[in-house]
């Protein structure tokens, strides 16, 4: 079934593998046939910095950025980014975070407060219903590399149902653009975040 236009804000930070993510996802929906849009914004990315990608795709898709409010799915490799870009999501925006929080320096050099995962959560909840946590960095641990987290989640994003390409069509992309000497370990992360993914579907349809 043809897509007329379907929305995704990855998020993150610079180093977690954002862009190389949503570079996948275009690859794989050019491949399905869809016109594809994307864009990024990123200030001090190399250096732990905000870091979004924005993929738009479809039928009838023409500019790159996800009008605010209209997100089909907020993908965070990093919970407080959610947070951040809050504003492109609307009540029924799927939140896919990996509960993985990593607090700027300057936020300890200064002694200020930062949000837990269950202030955050929260917060989320008032903007949608749909918010799953998802422990990534661990699934990546578990695959053989903790670099490994952003293939988790784009197997978690897959495992939910809420993405409308087709698996081996994104794991042909995966290994069309990450070296071969890591294949194997991605394959299991990638399994490892399908695995995670359909217990969140379940939990969306209870």
């Amino acid at each position: 079934m043809q897509i007329e236009s379907y929305n995704l804000l990855n998020v993150g930070i610079g180093g977690q593998g954002v862009i190389r993510a949503v570079q996948i996802l275009s690859w794989a929906a050019l491949l399905e046939g869809y016109k594809v849009r994307t864009a990024e914004t990123h200030g001090m990315a190399q250096r732990g910095g905000s870091v979004a990608s924005y993929l738009r795709f479809g039928t009838k898709v023409e500019g790159p950025l996800i009008p605010r409010g209209k997100t089909d799915v907020v993908l965070a490799f990093e919970a407080s980014e959610a947070v951040r870009n809050f504003s492109y999501a609307g009540p029924n925006t799927i939140f896919l975070i990996n509960d993985n929080i990593i607090i700027p320096p300057m936020i300890h050099q200064l002694g200020l407060e930062y949000p837990d995962i269950e202030k955050i959560h929260d917060f989320l909840k008032n903007v949608s219903s749909n918010i799953h946590l998802i422990q990534a960095d661990e699934l990546a641990l578990r695959a053989g590399d903790k670099r490994s987290m952003n293939v988790v989640m784009l197997g978690v994003l897959w495992g939910s149902g809420n993405i409308p390409i087709k698996r081996e069509i994104i794991e042909n992309s995966i290994f069309n653009l990450i070296p071969n000497k890591v294949h194997d370990i991605n394959k299991k992360a990638f399994e490892l975040g399908i695995k995670r993914g359909k217990t969140a579907r379940r939990e969306l349809n209870e």
